[in-house]
């Protein structure tokens, strides 16, 4: 009879109290690497907001700050005419409508002028109706502009996430001589971005917000803008009117 030896086969292996040691220390290890991971990527996805919404409120203001820069006005026969009635505001708060002309930018010099061949007709300079309006029926607003020029109007919307806008006809006396005054419009931008918009609550803005808040991106802008048209006239009462002075509206446009 042939005897067969058994050989004694040792196996190794972990127990399942092993595994959960070893798994709860892998997660303390990778635990804090991950938060660090997720905070930095917050924070790069932050700053780059915050980069493409001061940018995009910079274009805004800069065509606003063209606008009023060339905003004009048709001088009344009799001379009486006030700053405060170039740009007119209307609706209610937030949704205000901000209306006044300018001269063009953008239009060709046979457009401009009424009669530019015509050397003996009146030529009077056609101007734009420029319309600013906030819609929305909560925050973050929309800012739409809007041109009319010889009856045909464009619009454009210039940012959804409006927060507060405004402008301010404001007038002040000069230092050398106090009885000549100086006017300017003051134009007070904010924009908000939100970094995560399914956990932000939409309540919190709509009012004009003093400092960021969490996952909220804010940019305030401020400019001060210098009518040259107005202020020339205002600032020399024997200044001649002439074709480059006067206006062309279409009568079915209120003035």
């Amino acid at each position: 009879m042939v005897r067969l030896n058994k050989k004694r086969i040792n196996r190794c292996a972990f127990t399942l109290v092993e595994l959960m040691i070893a798994a709860i220390c892998l997660m303390l290890i990778l635990g804090p690497v991950f938060m660090m991971l997720r905070s930095g990527t917050n924070t790069s996805l932050k700053g780059m907001l915050r980069i493409e919404t001061t940018l995009k409120a910079r274009n805004i203001l800069q065509q606003i700050y063209a606008d009023l820069k060339m905003a004009c006005f048709k001088v009344p026969d009799a001379g009486i005419y006030s700053f405060s009635n170039i740009l007119t505001k209307s609706g209610d708060a937030p949704n205000y409508i901000y209306q006044f002309y300018s001269f063009p930018i953008h239009q060709s010099y046979s457009d401009i002028f009424e009669n530019p061949t015509d050397e003996n007709a009146e030529n009077n300079r056609i101007p734009s109706k420029i319309t600013y309006k906030i819609e929305g029926e909560s925050a973050p607003y929309t800012l739409i502009r809007e041109e009319t020029f010889n009856s045909k109007t464009t619009s454009k919307i210039l940012s959804n996430n409006i927060n507060f806008f405004e402008i301010k006809d404001i007038g002040i006396t000069t230092e050398v001589d106090s009885s000549k005054m100086q006017f300017y419009y003051q134009i007070t931008l904010q924009l908000v971005d939100v970094l995560h918009p399914q956990d932000y609550d939409n309540k919190q803005i709509g009012e004009k917000l003093r400092q960021n808040q969490k996952d909220v991106i804010l940019a305030d802008f401020y400019d001060i803008v210098y009518p040259e048209f107005f202020n020339a006239i205002w600032n020399d009462k024997r200044l001649n009117q002439n074709w480059h002075t006067e206006l062309k509206i279409n009568s079915d446009e209120e003035y």
